[in-house]
């Protein structure tokens, strides 16, 4: 039997492609469905400028690292009123990655709000964003969706707070683990 040579960038997903259990590659952002058999990469210059630029324990998979936020966040499509609530599962300085009930098409841009703990007060971001990929996601006993959403405009002010959360300056750990 022949080994396949598994691409570091697959994201498994028994939800794209009607079951057949293909997934993500996250290589470079662009969200490609792909097996992860690097014998059929259709993106094979760019991943190989990507191994190389990784270090040696192979940590440094993205361009922009990526932070668990486990954060609620409030959202609104561009000029209606009406606001919906998720949550933020990951982020990086160029996205995020949200769960939520509500089907979304992808290519919709929607304005954010992101809540969190700052001392003993709430402070938040702001940014829009669109989204760029969506999958069906099962948890437990809930359905909904999984969002990869992109940043198109940020303040700096904003952008200098998502820089500080990610940065682990507002310790998300230690806060949520007193409650």
């Amino acid at each position: 039997m022949e080994k396949v040579l598994e691409c570091s960038f697959y994201r498994n997903s028994k939800n794209i492609d009607m079951g057949r259990r293909l997934g993500l590659c996250d290589l470079d952002g662009g969200q490609t469905i792909c097996n992860g058999d690097l014998n059929y990469c259709e993106k094979p210059s760019t991943l190989n400028n990507s191994q190389k630029q990784q270090n040696g324990n192979g940590k440094n998979r993205r361009k922009h690292p990526r932070k668990v936020l486990d954060l609620p966040l409030e959202y609104r499509f561009t000029n209606i009123p009406n606001a919906h609530g998720a949550l933020v599962v990951n982020g990086s300085k160029m996205g995020l990655l949200i769960e939520s009930v509500k089907h979304i098409p992808a290519g919709t841009n929607l304005n954010i709000a992101v809540l969190f703990p700052k001392g003993y007060e709430m402070a938040n971001f702001e940014v829009s964003a669109e989204i760029v990929w969506k999958e069906i996601y099962w948890k437990e006993d809930w359905e909904g969706y999984q969002y990869g959403l992109k940043f198109i405009q940020i303040s700096k002010e904003d952008h200098w707070r998502l820089r500080q959360l990610l940065s682990g300056r507002y310790n998300l750990d230690e806060i949520t683990s007193n409650l």
